[in-house]
């Protein structure tokens, strides 16, 4: 199966798959070698997006965030249990900060990014505050290694700012904007609180 293309008509076309499809994608989830394979990541978007999160489901796709998955199929997984599913137990919650705080593994780059965006989007969704003070933290850290011109954080610190402002700006009705500057992300990350709950008194 091409999970990219049914990927691409599911997005563009409204195309559904076929139970005979959505078993073959299951059955390939489930075999070994789906964890070292690139087109995993299709593969993963394709059935979160045509699968129902029950407890079957999800503890397949949890599979994929193992630490010797490969990382572009691991993203897709935080992509898929946080953002496709919407999952947010407390459990859910822990395994994200969790993420968040493995940035600094140049071997789980895509997983960071994708686990960056997803935080902001479960913080506005729940008002979690842990989630906000965790990344809260994360931003305090990128901005602080960038200062020291740590390339690894350079992306992910851009990243961070925009899905910050991204995420504010859907739940305020503002525009959305693209950047990929530092210096576009600095005034975002100055104003940080902003993007951000309020803390607890």
């Amino acid at each position: 199966m091409d999970f990219s293309n049914i990927y691409q008509r599911m997005k563009f076309e409204e195309y559904e798959i076929s139970e005979e499809e959505r078993a073959q994608l299951t059955d390939y989830l489930k075999s070994a070698g789906s964890i070292s394979r690139p087109q995993s990541h299709a593969g993963l978007l394709v059935f979160c997006y045509s699968s129902e999160p029950t407890p079957g489901n999800i503890e397949l796709v949890r599979k994929f965030l193992a630490k010797h998955v490969e990382d572009y199929t691991r993203s897709a997984a935080v992509t898929g249990l946080y953002c496709i599913w919407k999952l947010g137990k407390t459990s859910d919650i822990d395994d994200l900060l969790g993420l968040l705080e493995r940035w600094s593994v140049e071997s789980q780059h895509d997983t960071s990014l994708a686990a960056i965006g997803c935080a902001f989007l479960v913080m506005h969704r729940l008002q979690d505050h842990r989630l906000s003070l965790g990344l809260r933290r994360l931003l305090e850290t990128l901005h602080e290694e960038v200062k020291r011109d740590n390339d690894l954080a350079v992306g992910l610190f851009i990243h961070a700012c925009r899905s910050a402002y991204d995420n504010w700006a859907v739940n305020n009705g503002q525009r959305r904007m693209h950047f990929d500057a530092i210096k576009e992300a600095l005034p975002i990350y100055s104003d940080r609180q902003k993007y951000l709950l309020e803390p607890i008194n």
